[in-house]
């Protein structure tokens, strides 16, 4: 089964979980509040309750066929008539509001044989009162309406027989029908069910927030369409390998707030062997007969490569390597910062300037996870790196970068060469820190001087456009492999086999 795509809707709800939950509450709330401003209001309802069949057509012995609908709509109609409305308020002397006042507040509904009149208003007791008014007159009413064409026959056969005398046993028989059959009109409504009291249907606050909470949902959802559509960043593997067209190594979480080493805080072995995982994929298919100079490089500034090549060269050093780690960024050098050397401490810049040889400027690191200062090289001859006390074989050198080097990469190119090809001999892998290769054309010019890229991609910052221009930069760095990692990604699944 495929779950790529439960899995991006996934992501794109718990990074949009507070706009979610924002407009649910900004929802509930602007909808009670609205509630409020509108005031009080109350329904009553009344109902009457109309005979199955109409008695007039049993005892005329009718049985012609009516449609159910037209029979609905026309009890509708003379439930809706403002005549009924006008017997209302007259049998009431006014009190309860004129004939149209009657008519706006009361809405008519027929269900099956029963007809429904709800009065809505802000006084509960009037709008008891006025249900109940409209529905008792409603009898009377309909009994009029409907014996209207009746009593007309009555008037006409009574006015024959005055002029016939008694002497017409037709017309008296048909008279005595006609009284029967009007009778039997006002029989249609049964019962009459009064409202005995009114429901508040405004303001509620539990169901006026839940109202006002899908409200603010549907709007999230909208808002959230929109924002993904118009999103360009780049969040996943398959989006960084179509981009750049280059193989992604692995994935590793954002390390904690503060921390840029995996090896010197809580979770190191969690964060460790994500990084360990990463050296291992790079280090696959290198020759071992010789040095493997690896640049670590972003599109932008701020994605993490500083903190890549650190953890890096970290990882390589714990696979018992001999890793030298030289900061080339030459706009924000930034390595020494991380493993915390000594603000004193001269950096690499010192070679370009005054000729100082890189060994006296590289410091041995101690990586037990206790974040210990840093040694010079000098007085070490080998370096824990297991975290558990006991000599690993392998090393780990820093080559700082203490300030901007003017003219960057470009300007020293030969001296870099000669560095690099100085710690080839005395290394199994050298790791560049370099500065974005979209901001400077270092990357450019280092590219005819490493074995391996390894291009930075920090989830959720860089976008769609800005790894299209790095992708095509990099078809000019001929001859050397290139490889991605996406890094700053949301807590995988994969690792829960660490726990908490």
């Amino acid at each position: 089964m495929n779950t790529e795509g439960i899995d991006t809707l996934a992501a794109i709800l718990r990074r949009s979980l507070w706009i979610v939950v924002l407009l649910v509450v900004v929802g509930a709330v602007m909808f009670d509040l609205v509630r409020h401003s509108q005031g009080k209001q109350y329904v009553a309802h009344s109902q009457v309750i109309l005979a199955p069949s109409d008695l007039s057509q049993l005892f005329s012995g009718s049985s012609a066929y009516v449609d159910p609908n037209l029979v609905d709509q026309t009890e509708k109609a003379l439930a809706n008539s403002p005549q009924l409305f006008e017997q209302a308020a007259s049998a009431t002397g006014g009190a309860l509001g004129s004939a149209t006042t009657l008519e706006k507040a009361t809405h008519v509904s027929k269900s099956g044989t029963t007809i429904s009149f709800s009065a809505v208003g802000p006084n509960p007791n009037r709008v008891v009162a006025i249900a109940n008014a409209v529905a008792r007159a409603y009898p009377a009413w309909r009994a009029n309406v409907a014996g209207a064409a009746i009593q007309s026959a009555i008037s006409q056969i009574q006015d024959q027989l005055r002029g016939a005398g008694s002497s017409r046993p037709d017309l008296v028989s048909q008279l005595n029908r006609l009284k029967v059959l009007r009778t039997l009109t006002t029989g249609n409504v049964l019962l009459v069910e009064s409202a005995s009291d009114a429901t508040k249907t405004r303001p509620r606050l539990l169901r006026d927030s839940v109202i006002g909470g899908l409200i603010g949902l549907f709007v999230a959802l909208l808002v959230i369409a929109v924002r993904e559509a118009l999103d360009t960043r780049v969040r996943t593997e398959e989006e960084v390998e179509g981009l750049l067209d280059v193989p992604v190594l692995g994935s590793v979480e954002a390390l904690p707030r503060g921390t840029q080493l995996a090896t010197s805080q809580k979770g190191r072995e969690r964060f460790g062997d994500m990084y360990g995982l990463l050296a291992a994929n790079v280090a696959h298919d290198t020759d071992g007969d010789r040095a493997v100079v690896i640049a670590v490089t972003s599109a932008t500034a701020r994605e993490g490569k500083t903190t890549t090549a650190s953890n890096l060269a970290t990882a390589l050093a714990r696979r018992n390597a001999r890793v030298v780690l030289v900061d080339l960024d030459t706009r924000k050098p930034a390595v020494d910062k991380v493993f915390r050397l000594p603000p004193e401490t001269k950096g690499l810049e010192q070679v370009f300037y005054r000729k100082i040889s890189p060994d006296a400027l590289t410091w041995t690191v101690p990586q037990n996870g206790t974040g210990a200062a840093p040694v010079p090289t000098r007085s070490l001859r080998s370096v824990d790196l297991s975290g558990n006390g006991h000599p690993h074989a392998g090393s780990l050198r820093v080559l700082p970068l203490k300030g901007s080097v003017r003219g960057g990469i470009p300007a020293h190119h030969e001296r870099i060469q000669e560095m690099l090809e100085s710690f080839a001999h005395e290394a199994d892998y050298v790791v560049i820190d370099t500065a974005p290769a979209l901001s400077v054309p270092d990357m450019t010019e280092l590219s005819q001087l490493v074995d391996v890229v390894v291009l930075v991609v920090r989830h959720g910052r860089v976008t769609r456009r800005n790894l299209a221009a790095l992708s095509r930069l990099s078809r000019t760095w001929d001859g050397i492999r290139k490889n991605a990692v996406l890094v700053g990604v949301p807590r995988q699944e994969s690792y829960s086999y660490y726990g908490e």
